[in-house]
């Protein structure tokens, strides 16, 4: 089943609704939240492990209060540290522990030496759904219980959202629980996936509480995440009768002197990804020593004097990759200028993009257009700083697409893919800090050409390539994140695009 996402509201009005319809009571669906954490923490380390439970005002507190007696029961040493309960819910679970004469601290007096006495700790403080900054005192125990994390051996779940986060842009109010695990509830909420989210969040995990299924009947999705099967889908076996120009042509632009490891990179992944040929155009002084990087690739000179010469040399590719390596020279201008006004795909990266930024006066094009720019890239094309890209990356990746008429990638943590068209936002959840090295964005480039030279429909190609890419990151990463070269992802690659 396609896995949805769906923004705080939707989830927020509708959750009840969904329950009743299955004859669920609020009290059931929130012993079933509390059941699903209590499984984590099986998982994590048995009992009886100390856990300190925070707990906030609203049913997100509740669910601590009844995760409190539940992990009691099941042999563990529990605390509970709280701020007074407010909603029904949260009183009636709170009454609950103390019936079992359970432990209770205020959470105003939480301090860092208390803390290291546990082994777990359990944020149940806020929840989904914070609009504004955190009051001071939940600032503090936030702050408190990360300061704690540095210097202690804890290990931190967060119920539904890290409290101080905001559950659809993943931005801190203006801090949050650095959680190493996070169990949220009957949907993926959309700042848990993409930036800052994915560090505040940990490991995710969803517990769809058994009204998932109901739940989506009631709301249309935000958007979906992108799946091994969606990607296995589109490259099937290749024919036994296959040869190389069955299998796109790409061209790639760039590799100025200093910077031709960018455009061998970016080349590399193409063929790793399965292009027939690979062409590349770079200046007269960077093609010796692109030509010896990589003999597979057909290394041309180009002046750029003459767009006639220009596009002779690109006669027969299906598809250019403008930008690895590029610079924004004179030569560099006239080519994005020239190639934006041709009718071949094109793609967009790096120089490309910062090109773009400075002459919007070179569009519109008609053929189509892909960009896959990092929230800096992002931030220049929108006029904008990358602070505030990155406090709204889905507004950010939606914003680019419809004013640049094109295919985006906003890369980063939790990649976020639109286009003018769609339906719905596309999430890549994979990935590694690993991919954070420069040439990185060059592998990207390259697979998303080598792709669109194939025959992927428009709309698929960066779903599937920053799959494959982010996946084949991991993988690289397996003996360590730190140190990871861009090249060490063309093993991974090859693997991943013959399923």
């Amino acid at each position: 089943m396609q896995q949805l996402v769906f923004r705080t509201k939707q989830v927020r009005d509708r959750e009840l609704e969904a329950a009743k319809n299955l004859g669920v009571s609020p009290a059931q669906l929130m012993q079933r939240a509390a059941q699903s954490c209590l499984a984590a923490l099986e998982r994590q380390q048995p009992a009886p492990a100390r856990i300190m439970i925070l707990c906030g005002p609203g049913n997100n507190g509740g669910d601590g209060w009844v995760l409190a007696r539940l992990a009691s029961c099941a042999g563990y040493q529990v605390t509970v540290v709280a701020s007074e309960p407010k909603t029904e819910l949260a009183k009636q679970a709170a009454d609950a522990w103390h019936d079992q004469q359970g432990q209770v601290e205020p959470l105003a007096q939480l301090d860092r030496t208390h803390l290291a006495e546990y082994d777990i700790i359990v944020d149940a403080m806020m929840g989904t759904g914070l609009t504004r900054d955190l009051d001071p005192m939940y600032q503090r125990a936030v702050h408190t219980l990360n300061d704690a994390k540095q210097f202690h051996k804890l290990w931190v779940l967060s119920i539904d959202c890290p409290s101080g986060l905001q559950s659809d842009t993943g931005t801190p109010c203006p801090i949050a629980v650095e959680a190493d695990y996070t169990v949220t509830f009957i949907a993926w909420k959309p700042g848990l996936l993409t930036g800052q989210g994915c560090h505040y969040s940990g490991r995710l995990e969803l517990a769809e509480l058994g009204i998932s299924a109901a739940f989506r009947q009631l709301e249309r999705p935000f958007a979906t995440l992108i799946e091994q099967e969606e990607v296995t889908r589109h490259l099937p076996p290749r024919h036994r009768s296959s040869h190389k120009g069955r299998h796109g042509h790409v061209a790639i632009v760039g590799g100025r002197l200093g910077l031709t490891g960018a455009v061998v990179l970016a080349g590399q992944a193409a063929l790793r990804s399965g292009a027939g040929k690979v062409s590349v155009l770079t200046q007269p002084e960077s093609q010796a020593t692109i030509a010896a990087a990589q003999p597979e690739l057909m290394v041309q000179q180009t002046t750029a004097d003459d767009p006639a010469a220009v596009m002779q040399l690109l006669q027969g590719c299906d598809v250019v990759v403008l930008g690895p390596g590029l610079g924004t020279s004179s030569w560099a201008q006239r080519l994005c200028e020239w190639l934006l006004h041709s009718d071949l795909p094109l793609v967009l990266d790096a120089d490309g993009l910062n090109l773009l930024s400075d002459h919007n006066e070179w569009l519109p094009r008609q053929a189509p257009l892909w960009l896959t720019p990092h929230p800096g890239e992002a931030a220049r094309l929108l006029n904008c700083t990358t602070k505030q890209v990155e406090q709204d990356r889905y507004a950010a990746v939606e914003e680019l697409s419809h004013r640049y008429q094109a295919f985006v990638v906003l890369k980063g943590a939790g990649s976020l893919i639109t286009h003018p068209e769609a339906a719905r936002l596309r999430v890549c959840k994979r990935g590694s800090p690993a991919l954070a090295v420069g040439g990185a964005g060059d592998v990207l480039s390259g697979i998303v050409g080598s792709l669109i030279g194939q025959g992927l429909a428009a709309e698929t190609v960066l779903p599937v390539a920053t799959w494959l890419h982010a996946v084949a990151g991991e993988h690289a990463a397996i003996a360590g994140e730190r140190g990871t070269l861009p090249s060490d992802l063309f093993g991974p690659l090859r693997k991943l695009v013959n399923p």
